[in-house]
């Protein structure tokens, strides 16, 4: 028999509550501090939730999580298309986002236009950037945590948005004392309102996707809790350039569930999770006569656990925990008709499993000082008999005073599964690919310091600098016409490299009754070199990254708001020559990433109008008006070349964003 008690649960640690009103009697001076919409915790994590989300500027009129990750110090993308961040000067590939603790292997609809991620149901969002306590990560760069809060939702909440790019619709509702249930759902249709807004003369392309997410959460007794999470997205895009009569679709699609139980006591909380999550995605092209396709997948089962003892000792908290994670790939693999001798051959599945153990102490001798010290060990047994163990210690020291604090932290970190490909923005035609003796386990040595300050009620400023020992850190140096040559395998083209990443980021914030504003810059310092060979600038690091964004509470139910985006342009790799052997066209290339596309800088705006209506069920509507890249700047995304077939000489061609001057309608009806 199931009871539900009055279950008390408690905050997650990632959770940021306004400070108390202060009273000094006498004069009765009230100091009432505004809530606190984004937090930077003591590690330079930062956490904000949906009051962030609902009061931040909103593009094509939807408000998504990781387009406002990227206004963090630190979090870059290197273009408009790119389909993942860099964080603190680590690769795409190098971060793992989690749904309820559940890994998702590509979190972003196309281009990042939208992520997969439902933001009113996983409506908690935890950023780790360069300081990862023990059992927190399996990757060598940074964490994405969304949560759903279903378990604390006691009435019936709806929510319906209309846009011209998508529509979405939420619900969630209690069953009985014991159950809540929540479930969202979301469908596209860009390339039906935008279709000849997204042809600049040269390539047309065509988008949709749908996703669908259910959260269950049972309350077994007082002090136990069950949840199971689901998720599905499809994906597809195709671009047609009429240059060269190549046509390039892409299919994909994540799909995932999980189940955890929670028990939390006086002194003592545990967490146990099993889930799977798997990822597939086909590259086609369709060229004249020539027929591709290249499907890849990646699988995913596993299981976590976390023990917490609070109060081992008077000022000494002890966890400990588990990891297991089993993978089935298949690389990237060719069929190829009508150019040459067709090639068809099966995918090749390659099982690789990971165990870990970890534990961690914590110890406060007084409220100023802090130390954490702790450590991961892990086995991992991969493709082609490769075998590794590895015991990764990290140890942290913080100093806090009444307005801020101060974090010194040295990390070692490791990561089993490589995400390559010749998309140098993350698309999803990049493939999963687990360690093995061509691609060892990558790893990162850490040395983070970072600290925060509250000069006033309203004004708040965080900085952090780190520098980052990478080692075997997978390149792919194949090119997109690389996968028509005989003999083709994925793999052949990986190659590691070796090199460091330095830096520094501030925030500020600012909070009152009428502004919210936040302002960051980062800079970064990123080479990369083989074993043999001089050095290079890594593909996703931008040197100078500048944000500001502002949103203004004019009053009456208005709002306007505004993001100014400025970076250097993200380097690449420059063609010297083109010429033909034969019918075979062939490329000579300069130094890795030797050159760099122009300045990159865009203005987004937004405005909502919000009023109420209703009685005994109170309405609330929202009309949102978001236009992106207000002036039209044609960043350029791309830089190719073209071939004059006569003359046999080759013309450089700049593709630019086809977010140009784009604008968008939405309205929003909840309660």
């Amino acid at each position: 028999m199931i009871t539900c008690g009055a279950t008390a649960y408690a905050a997650a640690p990632h959770q940021s509550y306004a400070m108390a009103d202060t009273v000094a009697l006498g004069e009765v001076n009230v100091t009432v501090r505004p809530p606190e919409r984004t937090r930077v915790g003591m590690d330079g994590a930062v956490t904000f939730g949906s009051a962030s989300l609902a009061h931040a500027p909103r593009v094509l009129g939807e408000a998504d999580a990781l387009r406002f990750m990227q206004m963090m110090p630190g979090v870059t993308v290197a273009s408009d298309y790119s389909a993942g961040a860099a964080i603190d000067g680590m690769g795409y590939s190098q971060n793992e986002y989690r749904l309820n603790g559940i890994p998702v292997h590509f979190p972003y609809h196309f281009g990042g236009i939208y992520s997969v991620f439902s933001p009113r149901l996983y409506d908690m969002v935890k950023v780790g950037k360069s300081i990862h306590g023990a059992g927190m990560s399996d990757v060598a760069g940074g964490t994405v945590g969304l949560s759903s809060s279903v378990a604390r939702r006691s009435r019936l909440e709806a929510e319906v948005n209309a846009g011209m790019t998508a529509s979405s619709a939420y619900v969630s509702l209690p069953v009985g004392s014991c159950v809540s249930v929540a479930a969202s759902g979301r469908v596209s249709y860009i390339d039906a309102i935008y279709s000849g807004m997204l042809d600049d003369g040269h390539m047309q392309a065509g988008y949709g996707f749908n996703d669908a997410d259910a959260v269950v959460a049972i309350k077994l007794s007082q002090g136990d809790r069950l949840t199971a999470s689901f998720h599905h997205n499809a994906d597809r895009v195709e671009y047609t350039d009429h240059d060269f009569s190549l046509v390039t679709g892409l299919r994909w699609r994540n799909l995932l569930g999980g189940i955890e139980w929670r028990h939390e006591a006086e002194r003592f909380d545990a967490v146990n999770m099993v889930y799977y999550t798997g990822f597939e995605n086909t590259l086609a092209l369709d060229m004249q006569s020539v027929r591709l396709k290249a499907p890849t997948s990646i699988r995913e089962i596993g299981a976590r656990g976390v023990f917490g003892f609070s109060e081992v000792a008077k000022t000494l908290d002890v966890s400990a925990g588990y990891g297991l994670r089993h993978y089935i790939a298949t690389p990237q693999r060719i069929d190829l008709t009508g150019f040459g001798p067709g090639r068809s051959k099966p995918a090749d599945m390659v099982n690789a499993t990971s165990a870990k153990l970890w534990g961690e102490a914590v110890y406060s001798p007084r409220w100023r000082w802090r130390l954490t010290a702790g450590a991961e060990v892990t086995g991992y047994a991969g493709m082609d008999g490769y075998r590794a163990f590895d015991v990764d210690p990290r140890i942290s020291a913080t100093f806090r005073w009444r307005k801020g604090n101060v974090t010194a932290h040295f990390g070692r970190y490791h990561q089993h599964l490589h995400q390559v490909g010749f998309s140098e923005m993350g698309m999803s035609s990049n493939f999963k690919l687990p360690a093995g003796s061509r691609a060892p386990v990558q790893q990162s040595l850490n040395t983070v310091v970072a600290a925060s300050h509250r000069f006033s009620p309203w004004l708040a400023v965080s900085v952090d600098a780190y520098y980052k020992q990478v080692s075997n850190e997978p390149e792919y140096l194949g090119a997109v016409l690389d996968i028509i040559s005989p003999g083709y395998r994925s793999e052949d083209y990986v190659k590691v490299a070796h090199g460091y990443s330095s830096g520094f980021n501030i925030l500020a914030r600012i909070l009152t009754g009428k502004v919210e504003a936040m302002a960051s810059y980062g800079y970064c310092h990123s080479r990369r070199r083989f074993a043999s060979g001089q050095s290079f600038p890594a593909t996703y690091a931008l040197d100078h990254t500048a944000t500001a964004s502002a949103t203004w509470h004019i009053g009456r139910g208005w709002s306007v708001s505004g993001v100014m985006n400025l970076a250097s342009g993200r380097p690449y790799t420059p063609v010297t020559a083109i010429y033909f052997i034969g019918e075979r066209l062939m490329m000579e290339y300069g130094p890795r990433n030797s050159a760099q596309l122009p300045v990159y800088h865009r203005l987004d705006l937004s405005a909502d109008y919000e009023f109420h209506s209703g009685g005994h069920w109170p309405l609330t509507h929202k009309v949102n008006l978001s236009v992106m890249n207000v002036y039209g700047r044609r960043n350029v995304e791309m830089r190719t070349f073209t071939v004059d077939v006569e003359t046999g000489r080759y013309n450089r061609r700049d593709i630019s964003s086809l977010y140009r001057l784009l604008p968008s309608l939405s309205y929003t009806i909840s309660f």
